[in-house]
């Protein structure tokens, strides 16, 4: 499952690609990814040496059990310009989380979570759901689901990665549209403008608004609907559910 290595620190992270029933591979390599990543931290202002140091003082922390890069840098093929950050999450086994020895580039948004809590969170015959996550999608299941960069491995790691895909299809449709609604969001805030000014222009005609989750910007329902499909094609989620995600998030905005 995990590919690529290569003696260069910046290099030495490792490809865990998605599972192919909810998300698609959207790398021909291991190395796309990473060139990637390493791209856009760069483009963050940091110099390749630091991440290298970040990334050498991660993976030989002996408190860290394991840790990996996330998100939509690793899963997206938006442009270098919309990925606003770079996820990245530490899991420790001691009682220690936030002090270590290395600098955290610029650009990066990290997570810290004691091996205990991961374990905690991921317990497949109750939920695969957490309050740490709720920026991306509110689902660590759908994060081990989904392509990983990762900076240091362990059994661990592969083990909870092999457990979770295996029970995510009993949540994924929830999973993937907390995903895609979250991404609705932030597309209509970046090209809509104030809320008030949006609201004021539906107050006046016969259309009626819809909000997004967490959202102030009206849309129409067709302008929802065509924003939720380019959302499920932006995060490389596998087609087939499209329907499904599509008709879960219509109904939460009509009820809303």
């Amino acid at each position: 499952m995990i590919a690529g290595d290569n003696p260069r620190a910046s290099q030495r992270l490792a490809f865990v690609r998605p599972d192919p029933r909810f998300f698609l591979d959207i790398w021909h390599t291991p190395e796309e990814p990473v060139a990637r990543v390493t791209a856009i931290l760069e483009g963050f202002g940091n110099d390749r040496s630091d991440v290298s140091g970040f990334i050498r003082g991660v993976s030989g922390c002996g408190d860290v059990d394991f840790s990996f890069i996330y998100g939509s840098a690793v899963n997206s093929t938006a442009g270098f310009d919309e990925i606003e950050d770079v996820d990245i999450l530490v899991v420790t086994r001691g009682r220690k989380k936030f002090v270590y020895e290395w600098e955290a580039p610029r650009g990066t948004e990290i997570r810290y979570l004691r091996l205990s809590e991961m374990r905690d969170f991921l317990r497949v015959e109750k939920r695969l759901f957490s309050y740490i996550f709720t920026r991306e999608y509110n689902s660590l299941g759908g994060i081990l689901a989904n392509g990983l960069l990762v900076i240091k491995g362990s059994g661990e790691l592969d083990r909870l990665v092999s457990e979770v895909r295996r029970h995510f299809q009993r949540v994924q449709i929830k999973a993937l549209s907390q995903l895609v609604e979250d991404d609705c969001r932030k597309m209509v805030e970046k090209r809509r403008g104030p809320g008030k000014e949006r609201a004021m222009l539906f107050s006046r005609g016969r259309e009626r608004g819809y909000f997004f989750y967490g959202s102030e910007i009206p849309v129409t329902l067709e302008e929802a609907r065509s924003t939720i499909y380019q959302s499920i094609r932006r995060k490389n989620i596998e087609s087939g559910k499209a329907p499904a995600i599509a008709r879960r998030i219509l109904k939460r905005i009509k009820e809303r």
